[in-house]
């Protein structure tokens, strides 16, 4: 019994400890936001348009981020320790804004609107291309700018689910991943072209249960608005106190071909973006097609 006792008194304090790290990370991260105040009154044209997407509504979608709902075709090699999958992704989603209002002086605005979409991964080494796993999330947004800082406030719900001829060929047992959970980010625009973000997030509700803290920060660059050719880069880290803040990463660079549309090379490591292996460790590399409206 006391060895019993003894051991549930030491899982408890790792558990406390680990909760304690993940506020530490968000404490510290909200430390620039203290520093938002003078850039208010300092924002320039360039500043904000930096921090509007392409409807004008404050708060630039990161669609270098595997979590934004955006329309993506990606052919992927994947590798898991020693083994090597070729993979596609087909994601679609999108976003729908239902309300905004400016001040007079134009130094405030408020937008409200919804995203979401689906995420799906394809076997490509298998007879028919198969269906591996699907996740959908839908978010509610609230998104405002204070001069030369947005801010957005998302509350999600997340859902997950294995194809049913991956079931069948591997004998796979499903997990369920289903969560709603809030996230908080800031996005600023400190160069031109640069458009720097970052926030935590909380889950509200998971099942099963799951230590409830994230973070996610990232930074996009584009060439110029007159170029003649768009290029453009961007890093996406994500953090999750479930896996023990390991970081997902990840990163694209290509053009554009189209207003909206982008063609790149795109890598990623970490914890899969697939909901069902969230706790494998996967590296990612391939062509990448997406648009952003």
């Amino acid at each position: 019994m006391k060895v019993q006792r003894s051991v549930d008194g030491v899982r408890a304090v790792r558990l406390r400890m680990r909760r304690v790290r993940g506020l530490a990370v968000c404490l510290l991260l909200a430390v620039p936001v203290t520093a938002a105040g003078p850039l208010v009154a300092q924002a320039s044209d360039a500043a904000t348009t930096g921090i509007r997407d392409r409807n004008g509504h404050p708060f630039r979608t990161p669609a270098g981020s595997p979590v934004e709902p955006v329309h993506r075709l990606a052919l992927l090699r994947a590798t898991r320790d020693s083994l090597r999958d070729g993979i596609a992704l087909a994601d679609i989603g999108d976003r729908l804004g239902f309300w905004i209002r400016r001040d007079p002086g134009g130094k405030v605005e408020y937008a409200g609107a919804i995203h979401g979409g689906a995420f799906s991964r394809f076997d490509l080494e298998g007879p028919d291309q198969a269906l591996i796993e699907v996740h959908y999330r839908i978010g509610v947004l609230f998104r405002a700018r204070f001069g030369a800082v947005a801010a957005r406030a998302e509350l999600y719900h997340l859902s997950s689910h294995l194809g049913d001829e991956f079931l069948l060929d591997t004998g796979a047992r499903p997990i369920s991943t289903s969560r709603e959970g809030l996230e908080l980010m800031l996005q600023g625009s400190p160069a031109s072209g640069l458009t720097v973000y970052g926030g935590p997030g909380v889950l509200l509700r998971a099942t099963p249960d799951f230590e409830p803290l994230s973070l996610r920060a990232g930074a996009a660059w584009e060439s110029p608005p007159g170029a003649r050719v768009r290029f453009h880069a961007s890093v996406d880290y994500f953090g999750w106190a479930e896996l023990g803040w390991e970081p997902a990463i990840a990163a694209e660079l290509g053009a554009g071909l189209a207003r909206g549309t982008r063609v790149g090379l795109l890598l990623g490591f970490g914890p899969s973006r697939a909901e069902q292996f969230f706790r494998q460790s996967e590296r990612l590399i391939g062509l990448s097609v997406s648009h952003v409206r």
